[in-house]
């Protein structure tokens, strides 16, 4: 059997078969597939943070709580009950004429002005424990006169009450709770379903 200079055989039943050696996976390979999983393993994570928390609902529940609290010390500097009146779709502000001794809509100031709830959306009035059939939101008439279902006294205090915003086709849920002494609390998810 004849050798090379260098040593190696020039027999072809010694070579090494191709199959052989391509029976692992390389490093780029194995690189490859780490590099896949740690992009799906972030969209995941990405995706369950911006699905697992409902931004837009805790944007409104604030927005609520920023506008009630407000509307509260607007009352109390102009010594005016005020009240507050929801459907499922959004809310608006009424103001109390003591002339009149009726309820009237709130057009003059911008703080008060009618708000839409955003599209998926949609609240729901607790008073003492119960859930309130809001109709939906009409202008107010002689024959019908607007009248609110929250009351925020000229004293600062509120009628207790619990507004939940749910989000449909899903279980997320945001409660802006108002005591009696005038304090705005915001619960989310089980802290809600706990009460």
């Amino acid at each position: 059997m004849p050798t090379s200079a260098t040593g190696t055989s020039s027999n072809p039943r010694r070579r090494p078969r191709a199959a052989s050696r391509a029976s692992g996976f390389t490093l780029l390979e194995v690189l490859v597939v780490i590099v896949i999983i740690g992009i799906i393993t972030t969209m995941a994570l990405v995706s369950t943070r911006v699905l697992g928390g409902d931004h837009e609902m805790d944007k409104e529940a604030r927005r609520l709580v920023a506008v009630l609290t407000q509307a509260r010390e607007e009352a109390m500097l102009q010594g005016r009950d005020l009240g507050l009146r929801l459907d499922a779709g959004g809310y608006d502000f009424l103001l109390y004429d003591g002339r009149i001794e009726r309820w009237e809509l709130a057009v003059e100031d911008p703080l008060l002005r009618e708000r839409a709830f955003p599209d998926g959306l949609e609240a729901e009035l607790w008073l003492e424990a119960r859930n309130v059939k809001m109709p939906a939101r009409t202008a107010p008439t002689d024959a019908l006169p607007a009248q609110p279902q929250v009351v925020v006294m000229a004293s600062g205090d509120l009628i207790p009450f619990e507004i939940r915003l749910r989000r449909a086709g899903t279980e997320e849920v945001r409660a802006v709770i108002g005591n009696a002494e005038g304090s705005l609390d915001i619960l989310a998810n089980d802290a809600v379903t706990e009460r």
